[in-house]
């Protein structure tokens, strides 16, 4: 069996010193900048660079690249908008300066054992937070949801890459724990014995990530990108391992990255507990998260006291209240609104106000009194000087949907696919 130590000999070569400034001073700048809250409490303490780099930015774009954008756009539910693209470009130049001075400034230290061990242990916790949380939300069924009223209704050709893949992935429950807990294996690169189990992980994880938000426009994909080079990043002292286990076919012992020697007990005790303290912070952190999101989600998408898929019940005579051309409602979120589907299946978006209490609902600007029947059909009355109009909303099955219909089979004589 051969023992690889990986951490590299005493002193560097000049090109293995070259090769490292370069990169520790751009992933580090991109985990400070695009920390995206990863780092427990860092958000607290990052404002003033954010600041500054909201400041920066905007200038950089307009001033030396002669490119405009909506300076009031930063980093929102997009992480590839203009201002990511030009701030990433900005950590880049100011990399390549600040190497090429280190080279000339420090060109007589024998290695970075020490840099590498801790721009190591940054990148080893920045990719398993950032990897945890993601998993977290999935397997808790918050991210992508399961088709919705509106979605069921929705014709493939009216979806965006990125709505099918999130109404795709979103269907099976199964499917979002499956890859939920795959993105929390993430956690073995918090401990260095199993850093390089880890990164295999991330590494396999994080194309499958990339692929999603390349092949489906999901804009997030500078994020998962620098997941999969970090990751990259992390194999690299093992790669002369890795080639003789897996192509090789040698048995190798890997040795975790040296840690700095700490000779007094009392600097051993202070990492341990900063250690543990971090560990600790970021699991309150997470359960405080999916707590306000549960408690976000349920606000935002309380159901209407209506919910439902309608069929409106074609009117044997002219109808002043509500289009001749709708044909179906959906009532699904709180929120005064409805989806209306036309005779030529257009979707157009109505307010509506209901008043559970009272029994009253306003629709295109008329005031109806409505029932609802035993079997969950709405009655909407509307009465006028001259006349009374009713009309009737023939509620819809939604378990009749293919999709709701079809469960898990072990045994299918056909193919199932519609």
């Amino acid at each position: 069996m051969h023992i690889l130590n990986e951490n590299g000999p005493h002193r560097w070569p000049a090109f293995r010193k070259l090769g490292f400034r370069f990169p520790f001073i751009f992933i580090l700048s991109f985990i400070l900048v695009f920390n995206n809250g990863t780092y427990p409490l860092y958000g607290y303490i990052s404002t003033p660079l954010t600041h500054f780099m909201q400041r920066l930015t905007p200038w950089f774009a307009e001033n030396i690249l002669g490119y405009s954008y909506d300076h009031s756009i930063f980093i929102n539910g997009s992480g590839d908008t203009s201002y990511a693209w030009v701030c990433l470009l900005i950590l880049f130049i100011l990399a390549l300066v600040g190497a090429a001075l280190w080279s000339i400034l420090d060109r007589k230290r024998a290695n970075y054992n020490f840099l590498f061990y801790w721009l190591t242990t940054a990148i080893r916790y920045y990719v398993a937070f950032m990897l945890i949380n993601y998993g977290l939300i999935k397997l808790f069924y918050m991210q992508m949801q399961p088709p919705r009223l509106t979605q069921l209704l929705q014709p493939l050709g009216e979806y965006s890459p990125m709505g099918l893949a999130w109404t795709y992935i979103g269907y099976s429950q199964g499917y979002n724990i499956l890859i939920g807990s795959i993105e929390i294996l993430s956690g073995l690169l918090l401990f260095r014995k199993t850093m390089v189990f880890g990164a295999l992980i991330t590494v396999a994880t994080s194309i499958n990530i990339m692929a999603v938000n390349y092949f489906y426009d999901v804009p997030v994909k500078m994020l998962s990108t620098a997941l999969l080079l970090l990751s990259i990043f992390l194999l690299l002292p093992y790669v002369k391992a890795l080639y003789a286990i897996f192509i090789s076919g040698k048995p190798v012992q890997l040795l975790p990255i040296q840690q700095p020697p700490f000779n007094k007990s009392w600097k051993r005790k202070s990492l341990f507990i900063a250690k543990l303290a971090l560990l600790i912070l970021f699991m309150v952190q997470q359960v405080m998260g999916i707590c306000s999101t549960k408690k976000m989600m349920a606000e935002y998408l309380k159901k209407s006291s209506l919910y439902g898929i309608y069929r409106i019940e074609e009117a044997g005579t002219p109808r002043k209240t509500i289009p001749e051309n709708w044909r179906l409602i959906v009532f699904e979120i709180d929120n005064n609104k409805v989806l209306i589907r036309t005779s030529d299946y257009n979707p157009q978006k109505e307010s509506v106000v209901i008043d559970a209490v009272g029994k009253k609902i306003t629709l295109n600007n008329y005031q109806f009194d409505y029932q609802i029947n035993q079997d969950g059909n709405i009655l909407l009355t509307k009465a006028f000087d001259d006349h009374t109009e009713q009309i009737k909303l023939i509620k819809q099955d939604v378990q009749a949907f293919e999709l709701m219909q079809r469960k898990f089979h072990w045994v299918q004589e056909y193919p199932y696919n519609r």
